[in-house]
C-alpha cells in the first residue's frame, strides 16, 4: 500500500515515487475501495459505473444486514491491508499500525522541510470540521496555521500526498465558485483514526465519516462538487448530466428535487431503500471504483 508515503508529482521536490512503472505510466495505489473490500469476506455483487447502480440498486435488497455489517468495519479499518489484517485478528487496530502510518508523514515531512507542527494544526482543523464548509481563513485563524499563505501550502502538501480530496462548491448551473467556502475530506476512515490518535483530536461522528468515504469513492472517478443553493446537496457529479447525492442517517423523506440542471438527486441513507433513497452500502458495494489511478508528472 503506497499512501502514506511521499507521492508529490513535481519532480523539483521528489526524489522517488510510491506507484509503480507500468507501460510507461506512474500508477499510484490507493486505499482499497468498499466494493473490493466485501469481496474479502466472500460478499460477490455486480459491480458497474453510477448508472448502472442507479438503475439496478433495488435488486439486491437482501444483501443490506451484511453490507451495513461490513461498512461498520471499513469505517474502523479503510482499505488499509494492515489496518484490516489488525481488526481481523484482535477486533481493534493496535497504536502500532497506528503509529507507524503516522512515522511515514512524518518522515515524508521532514525529508520536504515543511514544518510538523503546521501539518498537525492543519490535520487538527480538518478533523473537527469534517463534513463541513469552510475556509482557509478559517484554518489559519482559528487553528493557529500561520498565514492564510501557510494554511494553503500544508492543505496543498497533504492532496499532494494523496492523503486529502478538497471538495469545491457549484452554483446551480454547475459553475465552480472558488472563493466560496470548502469541504475538506481525508481519503479513508483509517486515515481519520491514525490523525486522531497523532492530534487526539475527536472522530467525526459516522454520518460525517460516511460522507467523507461517499465523496473520496467518487472522486476517483468523477469530479466532485458540492452545492448549498436552495438546501445542501453534499456531492453533485457530472454523468452525462449532474447527479447529486445527499448523506442522511437519520429520518429520511421520500420526496423528489430538482434544483437548476440537477433532475436526480438520490439520498444514501443507513438502511433505507426507496425510488431515490439507496442505503450507503449497497450503494458503494455496487459502485466500480479503481483502485489505482494515473499520476501526472510534472517535467
Amino acid at each position: 500500500m503506497v499512501t502514506g508515503s511521499l507521492s508529490i508529482s513535481a519532480k523539483r521536490e521528489v526524489e522517488t515515487f510510491p506507484g509503480r512503472r507500468g507501460g510507461g505510466k506512474t500508477l499510484l495505489m490507493l486505499p482499497l475501495p468498499f466494493s473490493r473490500y466485501v469481496e474479502l469476506f466472500n460478499i460477490h455483487l455486480p459491480r458497474g459505473d453510477l448508472g448502472f447502480v442507479l438503475s439496478n440498486y433495488q435488486a439486491y435488497n437482501q444483501f443490506i444486514p451484511i453490507l451495513n455489517d461490513l461498512l461498520e468495519r471499513y469505517e474502523v479499518t479503510g482499505g488499509f491491508p494492515n489496518a484490516i489484517r489488525d481488526f481481523l485478528r484482535t477486533g481493534g487496530i493496535s497504536s502500532d499500525v497506528l503509529s507507524d502510518f503516522i512515522s511515514s508523514i512524518v518522515s515524508d515531512v521532514n525529508r520536504l522541510r515543511r514544518s510538523e507542527t503546521f501539518l498537525k494544526l492543519t490535520v487538527r482543523g480538518i478533523m473537527e470540521r469534517t463534513a463541513s464548509e469552510f475556509s482557509y481563513h478559517t484554518l489559519s485563524r482559528s487553528f493557529g496555521v500561520g498565514t492564510v499563505k501557510t494554511a494553503i501550502s500544508y492543505v496543498e502538501l497533504l492532496e499532494r500526498l494523496h492523503l486529502l480530496k478538497v471538495v469545491e462548491q457549484v452554483d446551480l448551473e454547475g459553475n465552480v465558485m472558488p472563493r466560496k467556502e470548502k469541504k475538506f475530506y481525508f481519503i479513508d476512515p483509517f486515515i481519520y483514526r491514525a490523525f486522531a490518535f497523532w492530534t487526539s483530536a475527536r472522530l467525526p461522528d459516522e454520518s460525517g465519516l460516511v460522507e467523507s468515504i461517499v465523496l473520496t469513492h467518487l472522486s476517483r472517478i468523477y469530479d466532485v462538487h458540492y452545492t448549498k443553493a436552495r438546501g445542501e446537496v453534499d456531492a453533485v457529479v457530472e454523468d452525462g448530466e449532474p447527479i447529486g447525492f445527499e448523506v442522511k442517517f437519520g429520518r429520511v423523506k421520500h420526496e423528489r428535487r430538482i434544483l437548476g440542471r440537477m433532475k436526480k438527486i438520490y439520498i444514501l441513507s443507513k438502511d433505507m431503500l426507496g425510488d431515490n433513497v439507496i442505503p450507503v452500502s449497497l450503494f458503494l458495494a455496487m459502485l466500480n471504483i479503481p483502485q489505482t489511478i494515473e499520476l501526472k508528472i510534472l517535467e
